[in-house]
């Protein structure tokens, strides 16, 4: 076997296989982490109020590895306003709004969790729609009546079950978004792809660096018989 490095291309070849491999193992550190949150026993609480009808919005939700829509609305408690999420819809295309016309007194119970964020991928919200792409109390606030938004608690209260509504008939499930222990929106699954992603591309450099040099003629496997 005869091998001669590209001295350069050598270095920045190791420096980016040992960021790649880095990569990967922090998103598996943050796998096993998510993972082990799972069991943890969670920090219920509790909460009393009445909905208020009209303040209905469809917000996006990615859930169990597939698109979905949740419908939120307005939820007055003692302690102020919180945008409550009663339902979940499995589907590519967002349902129409289902509009109450009576106002229901619940207690729930659930977890709270900050609210969610946008990013530079994050779709643009449409309120004149009421379609909403993040779960944010203060973004969905801004349709409300002033004194209720001034009212608006800033956290969100994930309840311990939904109703699904994509089925034929509506039913209770468990939410998916719940995430006991852990208010991070990233379920564990997808840092277990990501990991295995980086430590694909680690090993995809690898390849080309080799094939690389084998094309240049400095790697060989094989000694050349000299007559």
């Amino acid at each position: 076997m005869m091998f001669r490095p590209l001295p350069v291309m050598t270095v920045l070849s190791v420096i980016a296989f040992a960021i790649l491999i880095l990569f990967g193992n922090w998103q598996w550190a943050r796998y096993e982490q998510k993972m082990a949150l799972k069991d943890a026993v969670p920090e219920w609480a509790e909460t009393t109020g009445k909905t208020l009808p009209g303040t209905e919005r469809i917000v996006y939700a990615y859930a169990d590895g597939d698109a979905a829509w949740r419908q939120v609305t307005a939820f007055e408690t003692a302690e102020g306003i919180l945008f409550l999420p009663v339902s979940i819809h499995y589907s590519i295309e967002a349902p129409p709004v289902a509009v109450a016309t009576v106002s229901e007194t619940l207690t729930l119970r659930g977890l709270w969790h900050p609210p969610q964020r946008r990013n530079a991928f994050t779709t643009p919200d449409e309120p004149e729609k009421g379609l909403y792409y993040t779960l944010d109390p203060a973004t969905l606030a801004a349709a409300l009546p002033a004194d209720q938004a001034a009212r608006v608690i800033p956290r969100v209260f994930e309840p311990e079950t939904l109703m699904r509504t994509d089925y034929p008939a509506p039913q209770p499930v468990p939410n998916p978004l719940l995430q006991p222990g852990d208010s991070a929106r990233l379920p564990p699954e997808r840092h277990f792809g990501y990991a295995i992603t980086w430590w694909g591309l680690a090993m995809a450099l690898i390849g080309v660096y080799l094939a690389f040099h084998h094309q240049r003629g400095r790697l060989r496997f094989r000694r050349e018989n000299i007559q």
